[in-house]
């Protein structure tokens, strides 16, 4: 018999690893499918990951004349034209990394093979979200047995958050794959540590060749989602408490982890000190962000350091300008950070009580069945796209949570391993907290999520195959304390929508489509009158429709509501400079000029009407 069938034969079966309550017994119900066609967890899992393929195409499809699929806005147009550079040959860049920077090297090399069309590269992502189904799927086999794997593909397959995301031009889709890449190699290093049958040289050989990977892996996310970073202390701490191994053994493999780190990091901080004179792996951008998340008027949800400035092209300059006017010289990439750090730590300490307010509706915030929005919204698409008409109205967040808490709580009173899942998610949840929220901050939860959801599945359904309502009371009582919280209605979710709409009639504007756009505008303010940003928009399209005076009614409404508002009183003093109001056009110019000394547009306009007075 060969070494690979000895060790096969004396390995226990996948489904005999682990027992939680009377799952066991399924094992004894599936001797009697033997006499018939039983298909292999390869087969199998590769039909869900067809299915999960079939799924995010036509969703991609079906939402191809969405508008904010047709002209990006925020983030997705910042990563795109920053892609273009770099396909166009500005690969080394100027200037140190602010927002995290593989997504746009990956989409670059898209655009030089697929073209610089957003379908294509949003078919490419739906293929990427195929290839995290079947990640998931073996995490979940080697994790724990086989059926558990199965479930976790088909939750993540059809979970309508992960088809949206997979379907828009932002890093998540990637994010996401790296995420389910990184928990199939742990899982493969945990099988590898728990198989007994290997002989020590070849157990170290195969033990360092994942623990590599994982350090490989987990570096490319970090460089994808910037919050990972929070993982690397974790898999050495799991390897030295991993008491069949010595410490030579555990040794080798920190090593071999660390290697894969700094394989894919060292270049870039290299990169970033060559530009900016100081070493970072990842980006600077988490200063401005714990402000935003923190400071005594945050809300838990995203508000730019400007108001008005939500884009990529003002985020950066805002946060560095803002930051050496208080210092009063000049600031390096890292000093901004630190700076921003600083500011929401002052205020945090004026006002603890409300800081600890502000985690708790946080916190409640992470775990809800909202979605909420960034610049494209999921309820946008949901309009358009069939699969997450199906399956978006039942299977969100609100009942993935729940579902895990069951498995959470099966596993944690019978102490089975591996904790290191445990601490992935515990520690990702504190990263999310931490800062601000939005759904696709969220999502790397949902990986994990899924492979504690499908144990509880697993659980409820041979429970009641079985009748067996044992040790059930901590269980259900964690699902329906879980389902009651996730489900309470923490967001404002008509201002929330509001600003969807309003992303969605920018986008259409953009693209000349005012028929599309000056109705989702309306919309906007019909859900939420109070929104000042919808206003301005409008206004905007009403100059592109000629209608100057619906225009300015639009921007005075606007001022109403906010009258120091960057941008306004200049749309104000072109419209009135258009009609020859020219001393409703300084006023509104020279207000521009006070409250943006940038504005150098409407400076220059300010002085060519009193130069022709």
């Amino acid at each position: 018999m060969s070494a690979k069938r000895r060790r096969e034969s004396s390995r226990p079966d996948a489904d005999s690893q682990t027992t939680f309550g009377s799952v066991s017994s399924a094992n004894n119900a599936s001797s009697t499918l033997h006499s018939g066609f039983k298909p292999t967890f390869k087969v199998l899992l590769s039909l869900i990951c067809f299915a999960a393929l079939f799924l995010r195409t036509i969703n991609v499809l079906q939402t191809i004349e969405t508008p904010t699929a047709i002209r990006l806005l925020g983030d997705a147009r910042g990563y795109h034209e920053w892609a273009v550079r770099i396909a166009e040959g500005d690969w080394y860049g100027n200037e140190t990394f602010y927002q995290a920077p593989l997504y746009p090297y990956v989409l670059a090399v898209q655009i030089k093979f697929l073209g610089s069309g957003y379908t294509a590269l949003r078919l490419f992502q739906a293929l990427l979200g195929c290839l995290s189904v079947a990640a998931i799927g073996i995490a979940g086999r080697n994790f724990f047995r086989p059926s558990v794997g199965l479930i976790a593909a088909s939750l993540y397959a059809v979970y309508p958050a992960a088809i949206y995301f997979d379907g828009i031009i932002q890093k998540t889709s990637l994010a996401s794959f790296l995420l389910c890449l990184l928990l199939a190699a742990i899982s493969v290093l945990y099988q590898r540590l728990i198989d007994e049958s290997m002989v020590n040289e070849n157990k170290r050989v195969r033990l360092m060749i994942p623990s590599g990977l994982i350090g490989i892996v987990l570096a490319l996310l970090m460089l994808t989602r910037e919050n990972s970073i929070l993982w690397v202390p974790l898999l050495p701490l799991w390897i030295g408490l991993t008491k069949t191994l010595s410490l030579r053994d555990r040794g080798k493999l920190a090593g071999s982890y660390l290697f894969g780190l700094a394989l894919i990091l060292f270049p870039v901080a290299a990169r970033n000190a060559s530009l900016g004179g100081e070493w970072s792996p990842t980006t600077f951008q988490a200063g401005p962000n714990f402000y935003i998340g923190n400071h005594q008027a945050s809300n838990g949800l995203y508000r730019p350091l400007v108001q008005g400035h939500e884009t990529p092209m003002y985020e950066r300059a805002d946060a560095q300008r803002l930051a050496e006017d208080a210092m009063g010289r000049a600031l390096t990439s890292r000093e901004v950070s630190k700076f921003w750090f600083g500011e929401a730590w002052k205020e945090i300490s004026q006002s603890p009580s409300s800081w600890i307010e502000l985690m708790a509706i946080k916190s409640l915030m992470v775990i809800n069945r909202f979605e909420v929005p960034d610049v494209e919204c999921f309820y946008i698409y949901r309009e358009d796209s069939l699969p997450l008409q199906i399956f978006g109205y039942v299977w969100h967040f609100g009942m993935l949570f729940p579902l895990a808490v069951w498995g959470l709580t099966i596993r944690t009173t019978q102490r089975q391993p591996p904790w290191i899942l445990h601490g992935l998610l515990l520690i990702m949840v504190a990263a999310i907290v931490m800062f601000f929220i939005l759904g696709r901050y969220r999502q790397p939860l949902v990986p994990i999520g899924v492979l504690f959801a499908s144990l509880g599945i697993l659980d409820i359904a041979n429970r009641i195959r079985d009748q067996n309502w044992t040790s059930i009371r901590i269980p259900l009582g964690g699902f329906i304390t879980s389902l009651i919280f996730c489900n309470l209605p923490v967001h404002d979710e008509s201002m929330l929508r509001a600003s969807s709409y309003m992303n969605m009639g920018i986008a259409a504007g953009q693209a000349g489509n005012l028929g599309v756009s000056i109705p989702a505008l309306y919309r906007a303010i019909q859900s939420h009158p109070e929104m000042v940003e919808a206003y301005v928009n409008l206004g905007k399209a009403m100059e592109m429709s000629n209608r100057p005076e619906d225009a300015i009614q639009c921007y005075e409404a606007a001022l109403e509501l906010e009258p120091n508002l960057i941008m306004v009183d200049a749309a104000l003093g072109q419209v009135h400079a258009q009609l020859g109001n020219r001393q409703r056009a300084s006023y509104h110019f020279q207000r521009a000029v006070e409250l943006d000394p940038m504005d150098v547009r409407s400076r220059q306009a300010l002085s060519e009407l009193t130069t022709n007075e």
